[in-house]
């Protein structure tokens, strides 16, 4: 007879996770403060950034979704396929899959961002950027974001399976799952979404897209298969 996973089972594997991302989260996060600073301090990034924030004017919502699926889909399921040891939980099909979840997932944080834009501002004050941070972190990705996305990657990792998804037990999923999710997530993005609101609008998406590349490299190759365990 299997014994009965622990309550705090899951708080200690969030912390083990923690743990095993801090070094490369730090090194994510110091990455994004450099280009933050180098747009404001070195002129040569600072125009690199402003042509690249004139194309996502341009192209508007097309530009997040096209953007969106290269960095945050095709790049990391490239080098999934890539790596021997991955490859064989990363078939074909889960090209197609990626490339549609974070399509959708661009257009949807554009418009999250633009509506930020319109509750609080535009600034660059701490009055501005700090309830933008908290919603996006602790209502956004709290309530909407994450919990979406830890069931369509279990949906992914389950073949694809409607009758799987169907006959999971939401409510010990999301209590096995959720805390390693929200530690890993906000140990990253709560510095990061501080640094993008700190951008104007039209590079907060390409911002976004670069951290999001790093960070989706990051969670596939230090916790590939946790949901499939789940």
């Amino acid at each position: 007879m299997t014994a009965s996973p622990s309550p705090s089972a899951p708080w200690r594997q969030s912390l083990a996770a923690a743990r095993a991302n801090l070094i490369p989260g730090l090194a994510l996060q110091a990455f994004a403060l450099a280009l933050l600073l180098a747009y404001w301090f070195h002129p040569p990034v600072h125009n690199a950034m402003d042509a690249l924030a004139g194309l996502k004017a341009r192209w508007g919502w097309r530009y997040s979704l096209f953007a969106t699926a290269l960095f945050g889909g095709l790049i990391p399921f490239l080098y999934l396929r890539s790596n021997r040891n991955t490859r064989a939980t990363t078939p074909p099909s889960h090209g197609l899959f990626y490339l549609g979840f974070w399509a959708i997932k661009g257009v949807e944080v554009d418009l999250f961002y633009q509506l930020q834009g319109r509750l609080f501002g535009n600034g660059t004050d701490v009055a501005t950027i700090l309830p933008k941070v908290l919603v996006d972190q602790f209502l956004y990705s709290l309530v909407w974001s994450t919990p979406c996305a830890l069931l369509v990657f279990y949906w992914k990792d389950a073949g694809f399976s409607l009758a799987r998804l169907r006959q999971l037990s939401w409510r010990s999923f999301f209590k096995a799952n959720m805390p390693k999710a929200l530690i890993g997530l906000w140990g990253v993005w709560v510095p990061a979404v501080t640094i993008i609101y700190s951008l104007p609008p039209a590079l907060q998406i390409p911002l976004f897209n670069i951290v999001l590349c790093f960070y989706a490299l990051l969670f596939a190759t230090l916790n590939r298969g946790n949901a499939a365990q789940a």
